[in-house]
């Protein structure tokens, strides 16, 4: 890093210059779609701006879970150090703030550079705007020394391991015929086959999903099956989205099978968010699916309701209340993993 350079906290929306930074490096040199690079999350977060010698040359942001992302040096000024500059602040950040984990979503090309910071690899690699990526973790060593106590261990000496292969992962097949933008009729469903018409809707999807209340209804959500259907949207579709709120993170939402788990392995693809606490709640269940599938449980306490594979104006509808509540809504302390 020269002499010359200066790392600070800057406003997102005022300050121009980190647009033009992420808009040269990842917009114009790496080929990222706009709307993929800009996204919601800008305006919660904390970004950082690095100047040399009077130029804007880099950036970072900071989101309040922890999750790094947007780190970008200016092609002119690569090789100096300043990227290790950078982020050795934003960590510095990070601890003063009380936060000890921290993750990335890493470009596969990038991966020794966060590896000498102390992050690790926790994720196989997959594609997040066509370009190879794999989510790594950071976990402060001294908070970890401040939770464990010392132990004494004596080796056993050596021994062998046997891992049998594992079988190959088994792909969701949809066991309905609806297909999603086509048929318009609405089906009543009950806890016999809801879980099959959440399967089907899910499986079919090409943008979003989003799913509003979960956790009042475990019954179907926390099932493997459903699950599966995720992360196989997830591995199809480069362009994913998958949204959550939840009215409360209780520990049965954590067990199992659940969407949390599907968050912490998919980072970019999945969020869970805790809806805010002096906002009304929604006496329904709800998922939607691109702009024309809507599985509903008009009451979150009873296991019927009725799914609807072309329903636009349903779906439009119910997605401005997602959007007004997911705006408001909070990453809840309990919704993130750290790692040791």
């Amino acid at each position: 890093m020269t002499n010359d350079s200066r790392i600070e906290v800057v406003d997102w929306h005022s300050c121009e210059s980190i647009r033009d930074i992420r808009r040269a490096v990842f917009i114009d040199e790496q080929r990222v779609p706009a709307d993929e690079e800009w996204d919601a999350d800008d305006a919660g977060a904390v970004h950082f701006l690095m100047s040399t010698d009077g130029h804007p040359v880099g950036t970072a942001r900071l989101l309040p879970d922890g999750h790094i992302g947007r780190v970008a040096i200016m092609r002119d000024w690569r090789g100096h150090g300043l990227g290790q500059a950078l982020m050795l602040e934003v960590i510095r950040h990070a601890r003063r703030a009380g936060i000890d984990a921290l993750a990335l979503s890493a470009q596969t090309h990038a991966l020794e550079f966060y590896r000498r910071l102390g992050f690790v690899i926790d994720s196989d690699e997959y594609l997040e705007a066509g370009i190879p990526h794999r989510h790594m973790v950071w976990r402060n060593d001294d908070a970890i020394s401040d939770e464990l106590e010392p132990i004494e261990f004596t080796s056993p000496g050596r021994f062998a391991i046997h891992n049998p292969d594992e079988p190959a992962r088994a792909r969701p097949v949809s066991r309905q015929p609806q297909r999603l933008g086509i048929e318009p009729e609405m089906l009543d469903i009950n806890e016999h086959d809801a879980l099959q018409h959440a399967c089907n809707l899910v499986l079919q999807a090409r943008r979003s999903l989003t799913l509003y209340a979960p956790d009042q209804a475990l019954w179907l959500f926390n099932q493997r099956e459903f699950v599966a259907c995720c992360e196989e949207m997830i591995v199809n579709n480069s362009k994913a989205r998958i949204r959550v709120l939840v009215q409360d993170v209780s520990k049965e939402l954590l067990l199992g099978h659940s969407l949390v788990r599907l968050m912490h392995r998919f980072p970019s693809f999945c969020e869970v968010r805790r809806q805010h606490p002096d906002l009304a709640r929604d006496p329904q269940v709800h998922l939607l699916v691109d702009d024309a599938g809507i599985l509903m449980l008009p009451k979150a306490t009873m296991r019927s309701g009725f799914v609807r594979y072309n329903s636009r104006d349903q779906v439009r509808r119910y997605s401005g209340r997602f959007d007004e509540l997911w705006s408001s809504s909070q990453t809840d302390p309990a919704l993130r993993r750290f790692l040791l």
